[in-house]
Parts: C-alpha cells; sequence; structure tokens
C-alpha cells in the first residue's frame, strides 16, 4: 500500500493528472457557451456535434494556434488568436502546477529549497507539459468538420507553450511564502541574483502599467461609441443566451483591442485589413466584420496633432517603472546599477514587441488577411519612449542632480531671506538704536534727579530727625539755647537804634 501510495504522489503522476485536470477545464470553458447558444439558437440548423467541434477550433485559436476555414465566406487560414481565452488557459495551468509545486513540498522549514526540490520540479513540469500538449493535439486533430480543419502541428507548439509558461509560472508561485514568527518568508523575484531580480520587478511593474494604460483607453473608445455598438447589436439578434455567448466573445477579445490601443500610444500602426491603419496621424479603416465591439475603432480622418502627446503616457509609466529601479539598486555596486539601468529599457522593448507580435494574425485570404500591429512601425518610437523615459529618471533621481539642486535652492532661499531681512531692518534698527539712546538720557537725568532730590530729601529727613532726636535727648539744652538767642538779638537791636537816631537828629538840623 506506501508503495502505491509513494508512486502515485511521484512527481510524473501528479504532472499527468495536473494535464488532465487543466485539459477538462479547458474543454469546458468553451464547449457549455458554444452547446447554450446551439440550443438558444432555434433559427441555427447546426446540431450540438457542430457546436463541439465549433468550440473545439475556438479552444485551438485560444492556445495561439491556427486554424483552415473554408466556409465560403471566409476560406483561408485563421490564426488571430484571442487574448482573452490565452490568458484564461495561462492562468489555469498555472493555477494547477502551483497546486502540484506545494504538494512536492519543494522549500523547507528554513526556507531553502531542499535537496532534489529542483529535479522534482522540473520531471512535474516536463510531464504536465507533455501530456497537455499531446492532449490539445488529439482535441485538434477531433475538431476537423467539412469547414474547419485546425491545424495539428500548432496545436501541438502552441499547447506546449502555454503549459511550459503556465506551469513554470505555478511552480514559481508554489515557491513563495508569507514570513511568520518562527519561519523567514520566500519571494520569488528575490531568487534571482541582484540585479536581474530588481530588473524583472521593475519591468512587470512597466508592463502591467502599460497594459492597463490600454486597455482604460480601449474602455473610453468603448463608452464614446456604446450607440454605434447597440444598433450592431439589434442587427444581429442573437437572443438572450446568443447575446450572453457573444458578450463572452467580446470579452475575450477586449484584451487583444487594449493592446492594438497600447500600440498606437507607443507611435506605432495597427492595421484592420489591407490598405487600412490607425495610428496618432489619423485612421484609416474599411469594412469590418459585424462585432459590435469593433464599432469603438475610430472611424476614417486625420487626428489633430496634440494627439502625439499621448505618447507621455507611455513614457510617464516607463519612467515610473525606472524610479522603482533607481531604489531597489540604490545599495548595489556601481557596476550593478549600471547594468540593471541598460537591461530595463531593453526588457521593455522585446517584451512590448512580442506581446504585439502575438496580437497580430489573420483571418482568411481576402481583406483581412494582416489585422493587428504593425510590429516595424513600432520600434523606433517605442524604443526612443523607453531609452527617454528611464534615461530623464535616472539622471533626476540616479545623480547626485537632486542634492544639488536642493542644496542650490537652500543657499538661494538663505540669500534671499537675508536680504529681506536686511532691507526691511536697517531703518528701523537705526531708529531703535537713537531712541534707545535718547531713552537712556532722559533716563539718566531723571535717575539723577531722583537721586539728588532723594539725597536732599534724605539730608533734611536726617537734620530733622537728628534735631527731632536732640530735643527729645536735651530739652532742657534746647530751650536755654533758644533763650540766650533771643538776647543777643535783643542787645544787637539795642546798640543799633542810638545810631539811628544820631542820624535822624543830623537829618532834622
Amino acid at each position: 500500500m506506501s508503495n502505491s501510495a509513494q508512486s502515485i504522489a511521484t512527481p510524473v503522476v501528479r504532472g499527468l493528472l495536473a494535464a488532465l485536470t487543466t485539459l477538462g477545464i479547458a474543454i469546458a470553458v468553451v464547449v457549455v457557451p458554444a452547446l447554450a447558444a446551439q440550443v438558444a439558437g432555434t433559427a441555427s440548423t447546426a446540431t450540438a456535434l457542430d457546436a463541439i467541434i465549433i468550440a473545439l477550433n475556438v479552444l485551438i485559436l485560444g492556445h495561439g494556434g491556427g486554424i483552415v476555414l473554408t466556409t465560403g465566406v471566409v476560406d483561408g487560414a485563421v490564426t488571430l488568436t484571442p487574448i482573452g481565452l490565452l490568458i484564461l488557459l495561462l492562468a489555469l495551468s498555472a493555477r494547477t502546477l502551483r497546486g502540484v509545486g506545494r504538494k512536492l513540498v519543494p522549500v523547507r522549514d528554513d526556507g531553502m529549497l531542499r535537496h532534489g526540490a529542483l529535479r522534482d520540479l522540473g520531471v512535474a513540469l516536463g510531464a504536465y507539459a507533455t501530456a497537455y500538449a499531446s492532449g490539445l493535439a488529439v482535441l485538434a486533430a477531433m475538431g476537423r468538420s467539412a469547414d474547419t480543419s485546425p491545424l495539428v502541428p500548432s496545436a501541438l507548439v502552441s499547447g506546449a507553450m502555454v503549459a511550459v509558461l503556465g506551469g513554470l509560472t505555478g511552480l514559481l508561485w508554489s515557491l513563495r511564502r508569507d514570513p511568520t514568527d518562527e519561519l523567514p518568508g520566500v519571494r520569488v523575484l528575490d531568487l534571482l541574483p541582484s540585479p536581474y531580480g530588481e530588473v524583472a520587478r521593475a519591468a512587470l511593474i512597466t508592463l502591467a502599467t502599460l497594459l492597463s494604460l490600454g486597455l482604460a483607453t480601449m474602455l473610453v473608445l468603448i463608452l464614446l461609441a456604446l450607440p454605434a455598438q447597440a444598433a450592431l447589436f439589434e442587427q444581429l439578434q442573437p437572443g438572450i443566451i446568443g447575446g450572453i455567448v457573444l458578450a463572452l466573445l467580446q470579452l475575450a477579445l477586449l484584451p487583444l483591442l487594449a493592446i492594438w490601443a497600447l500600440v498606437v500610444l507607443v507611435g506605432g500602426t495597427v492595421g484592420v485589413g489591407t490598405g487600412t491603419g490607425i495610428s496618432l496621424d489619423g485612421a484609416q479603416t474599411g469594412v469590418l466584420p459585424a462585432l459590435p465591439m469593433l464599432g469603438a475603432l475610430p472611424g476614417p480622418g486625420e487626428f489633430p496633432a496634440a494627439a502625439w502627446a499621448l505618447m507621455l503616457l507611455p513614457a510617464i509609466a516607463v519612467g515610473l517603472g525606472a524610479a522603482r529601479l533607481v531604489r531597489d539598486v540604490a545599495e548595489l555596486e556601481q557596476r550593478d546599477r549600471l547594468t540593471a539601468w541598460i537591461a530595463y529599457p531593453l526588457v521593455i522593448v522585446v517584451a512590448l514587441l512580442l506581446i504585439a507580435g502575438l496580437s497580430g494574425g489573420g483571418i482568411g485570404e481576402d481583406r483581412l488577411a494582416h489585422v493587428g500591429p504593425q510590429v516595424g512601425t513600432m520600434l523606433l518610437p517605442l524604443l526612443g519612449i523607453a531609452v527617454l523615459g528611464a534615461g530623464a529618471v535616472y539622471g533626476v533621481l540616479g545623480t547626485p542632480l537632486i542634492p544639488w539642486t536642493r542644496r542650490a535652492v537652500d543657499s538661494l532661499r538663505e540669500r534671499v531671506e537675508r536680504a529681506e531681512q536686511e532691507e526691511r531692518g536697517e531703518s528701523p534698527r537705526e531708529q531703535g538704536t537713537a531712541a534707545t539712546a535718547g531713552d537712556g538720557a532722559d533716563g539718566a537725568a531723571e535717575s539723577d534727579a531722583r537721586s539728588a532730590s532723594g539725597s536732599a530729601g534724605a539730608d533734611t529727613d536726617d537734620a530733622a530727625d537728628t534735631h527731632d532726636a536732640g530735643v527729645e535727648a536735651n530739652p532742657g539744652e534746647d530751650e536755654a539755647d533758644l533763650w540766650s538767642t533771643a538776647d543777643v538779638d535783643s542787645e544787637s537791636a539795642d546798640e543799633e537804634s542810638p545810631a539811628e537816631d544820631q542820624r535822624s537828629a543830623a537829618e532834622d538840623s
């Protein structure tokens, strides 16, 4: 029993079971809406088997494969990938392999990879990709009919790519662990050597911002064109179930149109048929398929020159990622910083070119033989946006420009404030000095007067106090002195009176 349980738990078996699970979910995602549309479509002559075959063809397209149509309306290869369905399939693969990775327990309790963990993860991924691609090729062979013929080699290759990319993402996701009080945390990007982990983090932030920018632009165009889309929807008359299926189809195509909008924002051109193109210069479109969402595409005409200012939006997104990169590599050596600064814009350019190429394709051999971005038109504008946007941030944040500017501004502010203080403080200071001097003189005079009067008062008081004290001490002596003084005055008065009598007698004679 233990041997059988151990064999079931091997990486090979886990990978095979994960592939079957993912394929089953993917088939259900496309077959259920197709059967619902077939049941609801009373005017349709298609059978349930026809609906399943159509669903399998859509599944091949969703993986990035190709099919050949011979319907009379559309003849030739169809290679336009519904990006929304592709994203869903990648997410399914990642989610399934994440569970496989966690069951294999690649990380020990101390946060390090256990011995043989990479081997087990690689074996599981190989088994998963092999089984998944083989199963998709079998489904492609089963999806043949008189009108449709999926390309089996294309299904095999595209299925392997989806399985590897999605599965690898899921296995890396399984390594992630939040830190706790007892165990350290594990981050996927931290497993990459410096500075490549920092470059990957900044590039992912920038790509997510750019794709969100394209999606927002497309949503704005859809909102502005709601009347035209409503008119197309009424012409189709899909009914309730058909309307739901049509909405799901448009939802699968929405990321595709978002990438097209992003290509236009970075200065490229998107073609919607032979001899057509949409760019910041203007739009030149022809007859398009009767899909309501396509009514949001701008009509023929030239755009104003101010439309080229929209290229600033992706440049800002590149600058935000560059700012994060500068902060992350600030503590690294100069060589590593330069490596990261050079690698970042190159990664952005290569990733966007790959995404733009993936969003292009063709529908038949007629006018819609090429639909999507014209990659050659966006190469130089994209390179300029990436290099100039990142270089501007490097020059501001990665050099001593900001500290030098701050010091210069602080020095200038100090000089201006000093000059203003001197200008405001010259005359008031002089007046204040003079007033202080006058107040000092007046205060000195008043203090002298107060001191003089105080001295005089003090002398008088002292004399009075002394006299009073003397009177009180020797009252008899004071009275004797007063009497003797009065006698002397009377005697002097008597001596003066004979002389006065003689002068009066002489005057009479």
